[in-house]
């Protein structure tokens, strides 16, 4: 009997201490970082055991999709917004419960993980984009850096008196030639600004990519192009550093290139600016997201890793590790005294307030590439707007006539 109660304890004592396993993938916690951030989730959560990779945006979403195709999914996985709509679409990750959504609705960038009804992962960490601008250009040009552009008619005449300071000096900077940015660095946003979309219906199965806000948008932007500088990201990002550029729309990593690339670089930031009948300018919403498995076996445990990351304290550490790549999506971590030692972070701040993310449609992968193509056309070729409008609208049709077969 002496025997059965020792062993009886024995399974006790290791039921007792046993650790629940949690597999965990991110993208922007390397992992020095996360030996930190374990430390501290550990403390508090010691009956959980993290495994942690660090995910490459090299191939990283393909690692991702590999892992669910072979129901060996990490129970907890950083997405970016815009792959949120593929992954819950294929029935991959959790939805929110209704108690969660009221909890996390006021999180900047909450409304990016919203596809068919429902909110699928937690917006984490937020980012989005601003309008860079070269103080010591617009002295030289007559302009007043302290009352930057606030309006396109504004940004027009602004760019057109700072490209005429010399033959290697241009008033805007637009992005071509890559996938990305030419439509994430403005055109797109002056889109959203005037009430323009690229895909609409309720479910977002038709192209709406030619209406008369799209229109307008794209004219305006086609003559912005007159006084810019177009080529690559990277390449504008260097000549504005090189103080060849007068302003350019980017995002709020570019802070620490130039800060560390150009110290003597006198420049400073503004919001997005607007069309000049609306009240505020739309900025595109960068974020990156937690989401839960639907192959989790551990659900609740992977919920506890969430909300400890969601922290605005946790989340900061990221920031702060990274100079201000991403900022965490709990508005109270503006209160934290890192912000007021880098103010011109706060212009992101600000601009979050209005912020857009692209249509949570699987089809905008592809959507995207033809987004680029039809921007270069109408910035590089000098094509007829409605005409590019017009062709483009009907390949985006087709796309999405496809997705819906």
């Amino acid at each position: 009997m002496r025997k059965v109660l020792v062993a009886l304890l024995a399974i006790l004592v290791v039921v007792a201490f046993a650790k629940t396993k949690l597999v965990f993938w991110s993208f922007m916690i390397d992992d020095k970082l996360w030996q930190d951030i374990y430390a501290e989730f550990q403390k508090e959560y010691p009956d959980i055991e993290v495994e942690f990779t660090q995910l490459s945006w090299a191939n990283g979403f393909d690692k991702i999709t590999t892992a669910i195709a072979a129901n060996a999914a990490p129970d907890l996985v950083e997405l970016g917004n815009t792959w949120v709509p593929i992954f819950a679409d294929q029935g991959a990750v959790e939805p929110l419960t209704k108690d969660e959504e009221a909890r996390f609705k006021d999180f900047l960038g909450f409304n990016t993980t919203f596809y068919k009804g429902k909110y699928y992962g937690y917006i984490w960490l937020v980012g989005t984009r601003a309008m860079y601008y070269n103080v010591d250009l617009f002295i030289q040009a007559g302009l007043d850096p302290a009352n930057p552009p606030k309006t396109w008619s504004e940004v027009l005449e602004a760019a057109k008196k700072i490209n005429a300071l010399g033959d290697d000096i241009y008033g805007f900077g637009l992005p071509a030639g890559e996938h990305y940015s030419p439509w994430q660095q403005w055109f797109l946003l002056a889109v959203w600004s005037n009430g323009g979309r690229v895909v609409c219906g309720d479910n977002l199965d038709k192209a709406c990519f030619n209406t008369p806000e799209v229109v307008e948008a794209a004219k305006f932007y086609q003559e912005l192009s007159k006084y810019s500088l177009m080529t690559k990201q990277a390449d504008i990002e260097k000549a504005f550093g090189e103080g060849k550029v007068g302003m350019y729309i980017g995002g709020q990593w570019v802070i620490g290139t130039l800060n560390t690339s150009y110290p003597d670089l006198n420049y400073y930031l503004a919001l997005v600016p607007r069309p000049d009948n609306k009240p505020y300018s739309v900025s595109f919403a960068g974020g990156e997201v937690l989401a839960i498995t639907t192959q989790s076996k551990n659900k609740d445990a992977a919920r506890k890793l969430a909300y400890f990351l969601l922290k605005p304290d946790i989340a900061m550490k990221i920031t702060k590790a990274f100079s201000g790549v991403v900022y965490p999506s709990d508005p109270k971590a503006i209160n934290d005294p890192w912000f007021e030692e880098h103010p011109m972070h706060m212009i992101f701040f600000e601009q979050n307030k209005h912020v857009q993310m692209t249509p949570p449609t699987p089809a905008w992968d592809k959507i995207e590439g033809l987004l680029c193509e039809a921007i270069e056309k109408i910035i590089l070729d000098k094509a007829d707007v409605k005409s590019v409008l017009d062709e483009y609208n009907a390949k985006i049709q087709q796309v999405l006539n496809e997705y819906g077969k």
